[in-house]
């Protein structure tokens, strides 16, 4: 793409967070401060994107009211909602080779919290089989051919 596009990721902000454990240990804190660090990481994006930026926001939205909450945020910005998908056994591979996740989580948010069924997405993509050149003219052909109605909206009253 011939301009810049910051990449926001939750992650590269928990990264900067003390080392976090699920052992009881002294950085076992993460579920209490969990809600308030996505409550204020969503609360950037808007921030970001006011100021002028154009963003890859790599995130997963975990609830129905996370995507009401971005949806409200974001409303009256130029949003093209990606929805990334692949398949469980090759979600399961990312986390044991990124070392960094419980292992099962992903396979968790797809088939118990069914983060997928929320709500439509402007394109779908399966990058089961990585994000190939293939899947990324897809994503910037789908984006430049973008029309003014998108997914990612308050819904109607």
């Amino acid at each position: 793409m011939p301009e810049p596009f910051l990449h926001v990721s939750s992650d590269l902000l928990v990264g900067m967070l003390p080392r976090r454990t699920s052992d009881g240990g002294p950085f076992d804190w993460w579920s209490q401060v969990r809600p308030r660090f996505f409550a204020g990481f969503h609360r950037c994006l808007p921030a970001l994107a006011g100021a002028g930026n154009d963003m890859i926001v790599e995130h997963i939205i975990e609830f129905p009211s996370w995507r009401a909450e971005l949806a409200a945020l974001l409303a009256g910005l130029d949003v093209f909602l990606v929805g990334v998908h692949c398949d469980l056994d090759e979600i399961d591979r990312r986390e044991r080779d990124r070392g960094d996740r419980r292992i099962g989580e992903g396979r968790t948010h797809v088939t118990v919290d069914r983060i997928h069924t929320f709500g439509p997405y402007d394109l779908d993509v399966d990058t089961t089989s990585g994000i190939t050149p293939a899947v990324t003219r897809t994503v910037l052909g789908a984006w430049h051919a973008r029309g003014p109605l998108r997914a990612l909206r308050v819904p109607d009253s």
